[in-house]
């Protein structure tokens, strides 16, 4: 039962972080910059976000910025009110994304290799 209330709490803190990235935050360092993913603790003490990213921008870059904008993050999801206990911000760069083009690189050369 706990877990659920848990994956319900990550879902909400996703949309509502996305929006505070997105509308809120008024950065350079972080347009096209998008929430993919919140792992919550089992204790809700810290809250790992995944952030995607289109352009040429690095990863350090926009992980400084989302770092330094985790006061303000906080904040706002205080005054929410929809946690009792605000969850220490652990900002992280989604791999998955990255992972997915290199394994398209290579069922790409595989397909090319066969068709020799």
């Amino acid at each position: 039962m706990e877990r659920i209330r848990i994956q319900r709490l990550e879902k909400e803190l996703l949309k509502f972080i996305n929006n505070i990235v997105n509308y809120k935050l008024r950065d350079k360092n972080l347009e096209w910059v998008s929430i993919s993913a919140v792992k919550l603790s089992n204790d809700i003490s810290r809250a790992k976000i995944y952030f995607t990213f289109l352009g040429k921008k690095s990863p350090q870059d926009i992980l400084e910025t989302l770092t330094k904008s985790s006061g303000f993050i906080k904040k706002e999801i205080a005054a929410a009110k929809f946690l009792r206990q605000i969850p220490e911000l652990i900002f992280l760069p989604d791999e998955l994304e990255k992972n997915a083009q290199n394994l398209d690189k290579i069922f790409a050369k595989i397909h090319a290799e066969k068709e020799k």
